[in-house]
Parts: structure tokens; sequence; C-alpha cells
């Protein structure tokens, strides 16, 4: 089976939930036998992965001139089956085409785009997208819920994203090898870096806070998502118990930047290296999410994948799937935190079995399969 998987933000440097959801999908989907094509926008930092195909399409932040590329690249390839992300409805184009004209496709649906608040002309393309759609998926119980109710479909069948256990799991605490260490101007602007693997030793958590400071590492980007207002209060709440490292995601600044990097309760890196993601989680104490909301919450289940607990908000919508298992606790304040950060018993993380990327590739494929099969049965009747 030949399957396209459509995302315009797929790096070989991680880049959020979605771009690490499909390089982790599509290996072993290759790995089952089929033939893989990626389709994606230009990066410098390119995808290669032995055995897949990248088809790389010009950037642009015109979403209707991408979802237009896309369209052209799907009907010239004629994949047997399509998968996409629901966020900004990459495929909306490919599927407006008359159901004997394309192939059939599946769209993984994550966070709603009503529920994040975002662009109108996101939330009404999302709408149709799933409208459009052979299947629906979600990557969480929750982001199957948020989806039914905000765009009133039915509740999608739930395949959640997973970690991959041989690389996140209990193990050694290690240098990083590259990524930056910054600080940050008005509007995200980076105005310092330094390369980590030049430092003559490397910051925290690696080499761990001077003093009685707790380690805590945080993984997001500067949006109210994310919450970062959250994390500038708190960094200000738990400056005498608690250095918090920041890794920071790429994305333009939502919210407003008070927090720099150069407080000397904060660090602040960026594009670290997959392999140096285990190391940063478990060299922290606890990782904290500040999050309003997560279709998923990755980065938290690879944090309990290596034994790392982490601290959720309350009102976390994935944070019961999360703790299914335990491994950490919810907040609500400041002082909540200080209160687990002096417990003398520390949890270990622990990541519910349920949540590998095997399981959800071998979901994954019987999906793709019943979609094909379906289809193959109407072009005979």
């Amino acid at each position: 089976m030949h399957i396209a998987i459509v995302h315009r933000d797929l790096h070989s440097i991680g880049r959020g939930g979605i771009c690490t959801l499909y390089r982790a999908l599509a290996p072993l989907l290759r790995d089952a036998g089929h033939e893989i094509t990626l389709i994606t926008q230009h990066t410098p930092h390119p995808m290669f992965e032995h055995g897949i195909r990248v088809m790389t399409l010009p950037r642009t932040e015109d979403l209707a001139t991408h979802r237009q590329a896309v369209s052209q690249a799907l009907v010239a390839l004629r994949p047997d089956v399509v998968e996409s992300s629901s966020w900004e409805a990459e495929t909306l184009e490919y599927l407006r085409r008359r159901a004997e004209d394309r192939t059939p496709v599946l769209i993984r649906g994550d966070l709603s785009a009503a529920t994040m608040h975002a662009w109108p002309h996101l939330i009404t393309a999302e709408h149709e997208l799933l409208h459009l759609a052979d299947i629906v998926v979600a990557v969480s119980e929750f982001a199957a819920a948020d989806l039914a109710a905000a765009y009133d479909i039915d509740r999608p069948r739930v395949i959640a994203n997973g970690v991959d256990r041989q690389r996140f799991g209990p193990g050694p605490i290690c240098p990083p090898t590259s990524g930056e260490r910054i600080t940050l101007g008005p509007g995200a602007r980076t105005t310092t870096h330094s390369r980590l693997d030049e430092e003559l030793t490397a910051p925290p958590p690696w080499t761990g806070p001077q003093g009685r400071r707790h380690r805590l590492v945080w993984v997001g980007k500067t949006t109210p998502m994310k919450g970062w207002d959250h994390l500038e209060r708190l960094a200000s709440e738990l400056e005498d118990c608690a250095h918090i490292t920041v890794l920071l995601g790429h994305a333009p600044a939502l919210a407003p930047i008070t927090l720099t990097g150069t407080e000397t309760n904060v660090t602040i890196l960026r594009d670290l290296p997959d392999a140096d993601l285990p190391s940063f989680y478990r060299a922290a104490d606890y990782l904290l999410s500040t999050s309003r909301w997560e279709g998923f919450g990755l980065a938290i289940a690879e944090a309990l994948a290596c034994g790392t607990p982490v601290l959720l908000p309350a009102d976390l919508g994935t944070a019961p799937e999360l703790l299914a298992a335990g491994g950490g606790y919810t907040y609500r304040t400041g002082h909540d935190i200080r209160a687990r950060l002096d417990q003398l018993v520390q949890p270990t993380g622990v990541l519910p079995a349920a949540l590998e990327w095997g399981r959800a590739a071998t979901q994954t494929l019987a999906t793709y399969q019943r979609l094909h099969s379906y289809r193959a049965q109407q072009s005979k009747a």
C-alpha cells in the first residue's frame, strides 16, 4: 500500500507534536512493508529517512496556495491512502474533489482550532475538513470529545499518541551534543545565543542549579495554549526554590515576553537534538506544564517514560489519561507546586503502557487498510 502523509512542518529537528507523530509513524509503516511518501514544505532542517520519500513543496504562509499545491501533488502521486492532521486543513482542497477522483483521506485530530480560539478562517476550514474526511481519528480521549463538541461530528475513534520506549526510558544523563542556549527580547526575538556543545560547562538541567533549588523543565512555545504567561508568573513565585530550564519551540510570539533567560533561576534552550531529549528529561526533578490545553501532551508523556515525574495544571483535559498510571501531580497554584517540591519522597514518572508508537502504528495501519479495502469494493460495484 502506498501511504501519503501530509504536514507542512516536518523537520529533522522536532517541531511540535504533529511533526514528532509523523516522524515516528513513517518508519514503522515502512518497516511493515508499505511505501511511504511525506509531503511537506521547504525547511532548513530537511528529513532524510532511508526508504521514505520526502516531497518538498515551496514554503508559504498562504494556506490557500499551500492547499492547492498539496492537492496537485496528491493527484499526481495517486497514493492508496492519504493522512493529514486537522490543523490548518492542509488536505482541504484535495477533499473537495469528487470522491471518485481522489484517494480516501484519514484526518488525525488534535485539539480543535475552536477550543484554541484560533483565527476564524482556521476554525471554518477545520470544520469543513472534518465533515469531508473519509474517517477522523483523535490522538486522545480528550481530543475526541473536544472535536465532536466543537464541530458537531460523531466522536472520533481514538488512536492515542505514543512514545518511543527504546529512546525514552530511565538511563544515564549526558551533556548535550548540540542545540543553543539563548536569551530573549521583545517579540521572542533571540538577543544572544551560544552553542551548548561549545560551552565549558553545560547549563541546567545537566549540571543542576546551585544551592537547594529544585530542577524543573518546561517544554513549549510562547503561546497562550502553552501557558507562557503562567510560566512567567510561576518562575517569579518559585524563584527561591526552583530553577526552570525552558526548551523553547519555534513559533511567533503570541504572548508578552518578560522572561528573557537572563534570570538567575531560568535557562532557555532551543533546537536540542532528538538524541539529547531523554537526558534533558532525566536530569530534572519534575517536568512542569503550564498548558491551558493539550490535545495529547507529548513532552509530558516523554518525561514520564524517562521516569521523571510531572506537575500538571489541575484543569488540563489530558491530565487523567497521562497520569492514569501515577507518576505525578496536578496543581492549581504556585503554593501547591511548592508543597510538592518540599516532599521528602519524590515519585517516579510512569507512562501508561498503552501509550507507545508501535501500538499507534498497528491501529493506524488497520484503519488505512479498511479505508483502502472499502474504496476498492466501491470501485468494483
